[in-house]
């Protein structure tokens, strides 16, 4: 078996060696010759397991002692054994998608990965879809607070959503009444706290020493980050839907506020900050408009929305 496994990867790798050189075959090239040289080393050791594991039982123990170890050995190597093959089949697919991409140029130059690690056939990108977001996002989502959110699972970026527009998202998630009801009791003064907190810092923006006079939203309470993603979970997801893609929509608004935030604090200039300052707002505005579309007069009263 290993012998056949090694003629696939040595013949894959001859086709694409036939493959004429080009830009969008670069990951396909880089995977195949990486995993190369490992996958011959793992051959060798799969047939030297196969091979001890084979003998293991002809040998014949002469003390209780010694059959104890011989069978602890023989299972060490069948274990051994079975870890390296799937190694070598793992590393074997591998090789084989990137021929697939090297055969088929045009889904390797359209192929691109979502923070979530889905393989989608568009652009990707943290502005992406909406120029206004913050650029410091990283692409591994890793620098947010609710990491599982739009871009982790798009890929892309968020419009935002205008005061009073039901464009966008074009349904709501169906939570019961009662849910919905208890959350905004129990976390509604803490969000609408900190939409007044937020409203309030325009002269910080706007002031000489914006970096100082901004506080950090990494350990400032008062933006009520945290308590508005809960929120979020409650109204926009249950234990019959679980997570909806409107509520990962909610927490890339909540990350939004965050990220600009930041990036308010680390401007160079004031009118840097300011803008990123707006750009919080309207992200705020987004994540109220969406919390609002699911507040009726059965949960209590909506809102009130940032001037921007």
């Amino acid at each position: 078996m290993a012998f056949w496994i090694g003629f696939f990867l040595v013949d894959s790798t001859k086709l694409l060696k036939k493959k004429p050189n080009n830009n969008t075959l670069l990951l396909a090239e880089c995977v195949t010759n990486c995993t190369m040289s490992k996958t011959f080393s793992l051959i060798c050791l799969f047939g030297l397991l196969s091979s001890l594991s084979a003998f293991a039982p002809l040998l014949q123990p002469r003390t209780s002692q010694d059959a104890t170890i011989l069978a602890s050995t023989e299972a060490l190597l069948l274990d051994r054994r079975a870890a390296v093959q799937q190694i070598i089949l793992s590393t074997g697919m591998v090789v084989a998608g990137s021929a697939v991409l090297s055969w088929r140029p045009d889904l390797a130059s359209a192929a691109s990965f979502t923070a979530g690690g889905s393989l989608v056939d568009r652009d990707v990108g943290v502005q992406v879809g909406n120029s206004e977001a913050s650029p410091s996002r990283r692409q591994d989502n890793s620098n947010v607070i609710f990491d599982k959110d739009h871009y982790f699972k798009f890929g892309v970026a968020a419009p935002w959503i205008e005061p009073g527009s039901t464009d966008f998202p074009k349904k709501m998630p169906f939570t019961p009444s009662q849910q919905r009801y208890d959350a905004l009791k129990k976390y509604g003064s803490r969000v609408r706290s900190g939409v007044e907190f937020l409203a309030n810092l325009e002269n910080a923006a706007k002031s000489a020493d914006f970096a100082t006079a901004i506080p950090d939203p990494a350990n400032t309470a008062e933006y009520a980050l945290r308590p508005m993603g809960l929120l979020a979970n409650n109204f926009l997801a249950s234990e019959n839907t679980g997570a909806t893609n409107e509520l990962f929509l909610a927490r890339w608004y909540i990350n939004e506020i965050y990220l600009q935030m930041m990036d308010a604090r680390s401007a160079s200039s004031s009118k840097e900050a300011t803008r990123a300052y707006s750009n919080a707002k309207k992200a705020m505005n987004s994540y109220l408009g969406m919390m609002n579309r699911v507040i009726n007069a059965k949960v209590g009263d909506p809102f009130v929305l940032i001037a921007v």
